[in-house]
């Protein structure tokens, strides 16, 4: 398993659509068991997109350390398992109104979802794997 996305990979997520990130982001989770996030004080970052509080992820290190720039300069990325992210972090997020933001563009919005939804793409990703996995 590799941890690291490959040099196109990075050069493409630019270009990304919004669902090309989310699909992205969603097989690469998975294969790292890792969601970034970027903490100040170990609480995640919130934002504000739109009129909407957000919270920004990415599936490897490597893109959380490169939007700590600017209004995020100093903040930590800091990995969650995927089951935590899941069960932990999406219910919190939903009791509190926040949208997830999936690998913003710099000053520039990621893929906007709400965690219920995203919650069930993974429960069923999640379901999926354990049910090819099995006898």
């Amino acid at each position: 398993m590799r941890y690291q996305p490959h040099r196109d990979e990075i050069a493409a997520v630019p270009e990304m659509s919004d669902e090309e990130r989310l699909e992205y982001f969603l097989y690469r989770v998975f294969e790292t068991d890792e969601v970034w996030c970027l903490k100040d004080a170990g609480q995640p970052v919130i934002r504000d997109v739109a009129g909407r509080k957000t919270l920004p992820v990415w599936p490897y290190k490597i893109f959380a350390e490169a939007a700590a720039t600017g209004d995020w300069e100093g903040l930590q990325p800091v990995p969650e398992s995927v089951d935590y992210f899941t069960y932990q972090t999406l219910n919190r997020a939903a009791g509190q109104e926040v949208t997830l933001e999936i690998m913003p563009r710099g000053s520039a919005p990621g893929c906007l979802i709400a965690p219920q939804r995203l919650f069930g793409m993974l429960e069923n990703m999640m379901e999926s794997r354990d049910y090819t996995v099995g006898d």
